[in-house]
């Protein structure tokens, strides 16, 4: 499923509810690109490990990845809402089809996880060049060791997709 994508799902969410409130709420648009909705999901995930908050919030835990029950809540959730979304009448998905769809769901995101890391590794070393030509004193984020973060999640990912 294709989706226009704001490599950030709780901005679309944010989106999602300025509709329903009939307010705006600016997001960031500047990271939004067409991609594959398991994709945008899977970053989002990858966004529960991360502490922006924390000393050191570039650094990236990941125990802090929701559980396979969490993951199904957001899944059984998004789908609902694709359901309701959609121009077509609303139908009531049978538990065969949902369960189906839920495990398909969740094999594309694990399948495009790795692309997330390392778009966001390269995010990284860019916004670290910037700084560097900019000379902007002392960055306010360790960008380099985000991007080593991410790539440390790319690898293992990968690995684990035996790929």
């Amino acid at each position: 499923m294709q989706k226009y994508c704001f490599q950030k799902v709780f901005s679309v969410l944010l989106v999602n509810l300025a509709f329903c409130l009939l307010k705006v709420i600016v997001v960031d648009f500047e990271y939004a690109s067409p991609n594959p909705a398991a994709f945008d999901i899977a970053n989002h995930f990858h966004e529960w490990t991360a502490n922006y908050h924390s000393p050191t919030p570039h650094i990236l835990d990941p125990t802090h990845y929701p559980t396979a029950q969490e993951r199904r809540n957001f899944y059984v959730a998004y789908i609902e809402q694709c359901v309701v979304s959609s121009s077509a009448p609303p139908e009531v998905l049978e538990e065969d089809i949902l369960e189906g769809e839920l495990e398909k769901l969740d094999r594309q995101v694990k399948a495009w996880s790795p692309a997330s890391h390392a778009m966001w590794a390269v995010w990284g070393i860019v916004q670290a060049k910037e700084d560097i030509e900019g000379k902007e004193g002392e960055p306010e984020f360790d960008y380099i060791g985000y991007a080593r973060c991410r790539m440390k999640g790319f690898r293992r990912e990968v690995c684990a997709l035996e790929i």
